[in-house]
């Protein structure tokens, strides 16, 4: 089975805010399909080391019915958010849920909970804000905590798209030139899969980790198809290149 092609000149603007508070802005293809949007960040200082991972809204309701089947949940409201914590039945593992109307941020301790004060410490040193864009999570004392490693990730039933600023992401960029693009270069590398998805996607574009690279953005795109339970894309090697081509990104003002 084979996935109906869409236009890849047809092109959507969006405008998305990364957990730094950096706006992101992209043009994507319709080939890439609808996006879901979610992120990650990660903090790092003398006194804290911790990561963050961004979803839409509501999702971490999954946390006590399926992930910790049984966690015990306590929620903290605060100005333009809710602190849910769950915490496994054993104690063996605890996540911190900052919860707004639009998206939320969870972080994992891998094993109890911190108490009240330890919550309370954890929320002292971050400044959570949502909105419709995107959820911004930063350190209320930027001179004592650092915040690399920030990523923008966009889902559809079609692709994944994997957006961090150019800066960050210049170091894993190969050392050869890539295909030129209208708007940067465009590089492909073998996926990471088992051997039974790796046969699956074998000789077609699924095969493929696609990396664009703009003056200001680094992208890794991934076309879901056969080992992801989807069909394998109308598109050709060449309906690739032309969707790639159409895809922008530019990070920061």
């Amino acid at each position: 089975m084979t996935a109906p092609v869409t236009d890849p000149a047809e092109v959507t603007e969006i405008s998305r805010v990364a957990p730094t508070g950096d706006p992101v802005r992209l043009g994507l293809p319709a080939a890439l399909g609808r996006q879901d949007w979610y992120g990650s960040t990660r903090f790092a200082g003398r006194q804290m080391s911790r990561q963050f991972s961004f979803a839409p809204a509501g999702q971490h309701r999954v946390i006590p019915t399926t992930i910790m089947p049984g966690a015990r949940t306590s929620t903290r409201s605060f100005r333009g958010f809710d602190a849910v914590l769950h915490e496994a039945p054993d104690r063996s593992d605890a996540a911190l849920v900052l919860a707004g109307p639009y998206n939320e941020a969870t972080t994992w301790f891998g094993g109890p909970a911190p108490d009240i004060s330890g919550i309370n410490a954890l929320l002292s040193t971050l400044q959570f804000v949502d909105s419709e864009r995107g959820a911004t999570l930063s350190p209320a004392a930027r001179d004592l905590v650092q915040q690399p490693d920030v990523t923008v990730v966009g889902r559809s039933a079609e692709a994944m798209i994997m957006v961090r600023r150019g800066t960050e992401a210049l170091p894993s960029l190969p050392d050869h030139a890539g295909m030129v693009l209208p708007g940067g270069e465009l590089w492909k590398a073998k996926r990471r899969l088992e051997p039974g998805q790796e046969a699956a996607v074998s000789g077609t574009p699924h095969q493929w980790r696609y990396v664009v690279a703009t003056p200001t953005a680094v992208m890794n795109v991934v076309l879901l198809g056969p080992e992801s339970g989807r069909p394998v894309t109308g598109l050709s090697d060449d309906g690739v290149v032309g969707a790639l081509s159409a895809l922008g990104a530019s990070w920061g003002s």
